[in-house]
């Protein structure tokens, strides 16, 4: 009871990636453990018990030694970051019970700046085949055109085909509509979407078009920070959003691109730090935070179910 407790108390989820072939949901926690689930019962069953419905994992990896920061999915792989170590796991082996990683990339340990750093986020480029790993010791490890961001408030966009210079800087704390100096400049999330980009984290959530550098659109927020930004598939079409917002907020928004407001769905986490969208195999986000529970919605206007951490 009291290992229990704590657990519920402590577990935080940082990170998740789906198979893009099947329901599976892989979701990495504080505790370098990742949680599987198959959501193809509950996906099923939507049509006819739309509401709460609590479940465990199907199975619980000890993945790392230090926490999950990050994930990303492959039609392969998915693919899990932590301090040091980038690792590949095959999707169809994953519910395995003796399924062990099918790669690890282990990465410099810079001993006079930053030590061994941790991934905190990845990225994946299917067009070229690529993972992009964002880490602590201020690298990017990039393919084609990738965004970074930090504590320093800037964020840099990178086109790796133009030299070692970033392509493009912005600094959203600087404009005053974005300023919270009460909060800081950092920037912790931030997504691309053909020419345009969105980020937020001390500063309000903002909407760039990459090709003016104009900021266009400030998003509705809390007054807490943000700690992640998504745009949905098509984002620029249609009235039923395109940017997910989350933070240290009891709800996750939607909005659309002109910064309305379109749904906002309550969330079993007091905050939010992993938002995943996904419209294969079929369409369906989840978020999580500092809870042991993840919500499941398969549309942008309600939470349709809430999958426990915790095995049965």
């Amino acid at each position: 009871m009291v290992l229990s407790a704590l657990k519920n108390l402590y577990t935080t989820t940082f990170s998740q990636a789906s198979s893009p072939e099947s329901a599976i949901l892989a979701v990495g926690n504080n505790d370098g453990k990742i949680a599987v689930f198959d959501l193809s019962g509950v996906n099923a069953s939507r049509e006819t018990s739309v509401g709460e419905r609590l479940g465990g994992p199907c199975r619980i990896i000890n993945a790392h030694s230090d926490a999950v920061y990050s994930m990303v999915s492959t039609d392969a792989f998915c693919i899990s970051g932590t301090t040091g170590l980038v690792t590949g796991r095959r999707w169809d082996e994953l519910q395995q019970q003796q399924s062990q990683a099918a790669w690890t990339i282990s990465l410099e340990c810079d001993q006079a700046n930053f030590g061994t750093p941790e991934v905190n986020s990845l990225a994946y480029d299917p067009g070229r085949g690529l993972v992009y790993a964002a880490c602590g010791d201020w690298r990017t490890h990039v393919g084609n055109l990738v965004a970074s961001s930090g504590e320093d408030g800037q964020v840099l966009v990178w086109d790796p085909r133009a030299g070692r210079e970033p392509r493009h800087k912005l600094a959203p704390h600087t404009h005053d509509q974005l300023a919270r100096p009460h909060l800081g400049r950092f920037i912790s999330s931030l997504d691309l979407y053909n020419d345009w980009l969105v980020c937020g984290g001390g500063p309000r959530v903002g909407i760039f078009h990459l090709r003016s550098l104009a900021l266009t659109t400030v998003l509705p927020s809390a007054k807490s920070a943000i700690h992640a930004t998504k745009f949905t598939r098509h984002a620029e079409g249609g009235d039923r959003g395109g940017i997910v917002i989350a933070g240290v907020l009891p709800h996750l928004c939607v909005c659309s691109m002109a910064g309305v407001v379109t749904a906002q769905l309550p969330s079993s986490s007091p905050c939010i730090y992993t938002v995943n969208v996904t419209d294969k195999p079929f369409t369906m986000m989840t978020y999580g935070g500092t809870s042991t529970k993840i919500d499941v919605c398969f549309n942008l206007n309600y939470r349709d179910h809430t999958v426990s951490l915790l095995e049965d």
